[in-house]
């Protein structure tokens, strides 16, 4: 019930190939080379990405298919941003071609990237390098493929969800580029205007006035200076909006009638970077500049003749200086440096209702304090360096030691973390590795802000340990077993006027700690089938250090079962499905009603201990298949998915049915799924 609130795989074909032979005293020498370029092998999707792109369920989204990876869970419904190994979805970050992200999945959970993009992606869920800063949870480490060299080509993408297009060739001897857009078809089905009607046939008390809409672009522009350098220029961007009115039948102005009347939701980023990347022998050079703005307003309450309702604005800019030295002293040592410097600012503006409140918090709503308006520009500049030293001991061991320093400049912090990995070659094939790391973030905005929150909240810090074991096996398969544990310190405490320094908003006052075993076993594409099964156990607690009490975390997903399978079944057909189980998330369950001491005949629940019950097993069976065919003489693919096939009713949101509850014996309990039912998709691409 938590609030609506490897480095790159160098490569260049160069190969000569010489041959000779002696007739009599005469010797003839043939050579036959072969010639590439250094952003080739770059143009290549991975194994690993094109499996995520045709996985069911995810729509040709390999990002969206990282919720069938371990470790990895949906926190509070499937439509929801990843939460990893017990951390929080804002612990989290996201990098994409070496520069931070604005964001990259949409509201309605589809990543922003185009399937044809994605080369590679990389999820380190804990105990990672000393190349990544101001995050405590998983990095998602994007990387977005270079374009082919050959002849102009565009793909158009038709489903019933969203339409693109996709144009990629080579512009000169040594340049090429490509260009994606894609367009939410969403607001096609929608109709505005018309109060919406519930399964029952009953008003909602929502009109809407612009449909959830999206869109989305990427380009980028690659020329292979020479045999030993690329430059690389990439644009991305990407926006989110909808509108609605919330009569006085809706249930959120049933629940905080401040907010009846018109709403409006927009947000967006713009990002530009240029990379320069350098290849010698013994070294790379990586050096990249990035700029990114990203802006989001919500208004609500509006109303044409009684108010002006409530706002809050926010622009955060940076500009990102970023540097990566990958030296290779010998054999047995390698150096790894990375250094960065993000300069950045965040503007807010709003006018709002405060709600001091945080994740571990059953219900925002009832946390509600005085109407309040500012407008602030806050300084969050911060900078990192880190060296890793690679040594390989001997023949079965390698040890991975780093240290990264890293300051932020809003609450003058300074932070030195080792990060450690141990690695025993038992065999070719099987591997022990052993890994720990410190990591800290800086608060989420919302709560260092002046007025709003507490600008002296020291930054949240985290320790990770991981021990695993891996092996590869004949005929493509492969296993992987890991066990974790996470610390958590200085979590913010929403307070309230109960406490005495109530002022101050938020206090460092709350821990926490996950700990989980996450198993893989994989089997590569042979005898024209691949798969994956995926089993996660885990546990996530937070502690309130005022009160000394430690509940299950809001996302504490005990058990995750993912089981994939796809199947050639010849050129032209293949198929598969996606079949996933996992625990009833955590919730706080409502024992009471009382009424809304601002409001007349308006009531809001009372709530039980915190987290202390679950919904029911979550389980769901996607269904995938492609066709290969032909339009016009063009090479196309249809596509025909099926989410949710046997219409599995998942719940993961209750609260009080308020358009029922007249008064305080009213104990009448709604709940709501977490997703769609059974969903249908065709989709169609051609290539021309």
């Amino acid at each position: 019930m938590k609030p609506v609130i490897n480095y790159s795989k160098l490569a260049v074909i160069i190969a000569a190939l010489l041959s000779g032979s002696s007739l009599a005293n005469e010797v003839t020498t043939e050579r036959i080379v072969v010639h590439g370029k250094r952003s080739d092998i770059m143009s290549q999707i991975t194994e690993d990405a094109e499996k995520l792109t045709v996985m069911p369920g995810a729509m040709g989204d390999p990002l969206q298919a990282i919720y069938a990876l371990p470790g990895v869970v949906a926190a509070g419904g499937s439509m929801s941003q990843p939460a990893v190994r017990g951390s929080a979805p804002n612990d989290n970050l996201f990098e994409v071609d070496f520069m931070p992200a604005g964001y990259i999945f949409h509201d309605f959970g589809t990543s922003i990237f185009n399937r044809h993009l994605i080369q590679d992606f990389q999820l380190f869920s804990a105990a990672y390098g000393t190349s990544y800063s101001n995050a405590t949870g998983a990095v998602f480490d994007v990387s977005l493929r270079s374009p082919k060299y050959q002849d102009i080509k565009t793909t158009l993408d038709l489903s019933m969800f969203n339409a693109g297009i996709f144009t990629e060739g080579q512009i000169t001897e040594n340049s090429a580029f490509y260009f994606s857009a894609r367009k939410s078809t969403l607001p096609l089905f929608v109709s505005t205007g018309e109060e919406l009607e519930d399964e029952d046939g009953e008003l909602t008390g929502i009109v809407i006035n612009d449909p959830p809409d999206d869109h989305d672009y990427q380009g980028k522009w690659v020329w292979d200076v020479n045999n030993n350098n690329v430059l690389t220029f990439s644009f991305t961007g990407a926006e989110d909006s909808a509108a609605a009115n919330f009569n006085q039948r809706a249930e959120l102005a049933l629940k905080t009638p401040e907010y009846q009347g018109d709403a409006e939701f927009t947000r967006g980023f713009n990002s530009q970077s240029v990379i320069w990347d350098h290849y010698n022998d013994n070294f790379k050079i990586k050096v990249g500049i990035g700029s990114l703005s990203h802006t989001e307003r919500l208004e609500f309450g509006k109303s044409a003749t009684l108010s002006d309702g409530f706002y809050n604005d926010t622009t955060n800019k940076q500009i990102s200086y970023k540097a990566r030295l990958n030296y290779k002293l010998n054999n047995e040592h390698q150096f790894v440096i990375d250094a960065a410097y993000f300069d950045a600012e965040v503007e807010t503006d709003y006018d709002i209702l405060q709600y001091n409140c945080t994740d571990i918090d059953p219900d925002c709503a009832l946390n509600k304090g005085d109407r309040i308006q500012d407008s602030v520009v806050l300084d969050t500049d911060n900078a990192f360096v880190g060296i890793n030293h690679v040594w390989k001991i001997n023949e079965s061991l390698q040890s991975d030691i780093g240290l990264q320093w890293q300051h932020n400049k809003y609450n003058k912090e300074d932070f030195v973390h080792p990060r450690v990995a141990l690695s025993y070659y038992i065999s070719d094939d099987s591997t022990v590795t052993a890994k720990y790391g410190q990591y800290n973030r800086m608060q989420d905005i919302s709560t260092i802000t002046p007025k709003i929150g507490n600008p002296e909240l020291k930054s949240q810090s985290s320790n990770h340990a991981s021990l695993g074991f891996s092996q590869y096996l004949n005929d493509e398969w492969s296993w992987s077993i890991e066990g974790y544990y996470k610390t958590m310190d200085d979590l913010p405490l929403a307070l309230n006027e109960t406490q005495i320094d109530s002022h101050l908003n938020y206090a460092n006052d709350v821990e926490g700690k996950s700990y989980g075993t996450d198993l893989l076993i994989n089997k590569n594409k042979t005898d024209n089938w691949y798969g994956w099964l995926a089993v996660s156990y885990a546990k996530s607690e937070r502690t309130d250090l005022r009160k000394n009490t430690t509940k299950d975390y809001y996302a504490d997903t005990p058990l995750v079962v993912n089981l994939v399978f796809n199947y050639q079944i010849n050129e032209r057909w293949n198929g598969g499905f996606n079949f996933t189980a996992r625990s009833g998330q955590a919730y706080t369950p409502i024992v009471g009603v009382v009424e809304n001491p601002d409001f007349e005949d308006h009531y809001l629940p009372t709530y039980g201990e915190s987290f202390s019950e679950r919904f029911d097993v979550y389980h769901r069976l996607d269904i995938r298949f492609e066709r290969k065919t032909d339009f016009f003489d063009l090479d196309a693919t249809m596509i025909f998915e099926l989410r949710n096939a046997y219409n599995s009713d998942n719940v993961s949101y209750i609260d009080l049915d308020y358009k029922k509850v007249k008064s305080t014996d009213d104990l009448i309990i709604e709940e709501k799924s977490d997703d769609f039912g059974m969903l249908p998709s065709i989709g169609f691409n051609v290539s021309f």
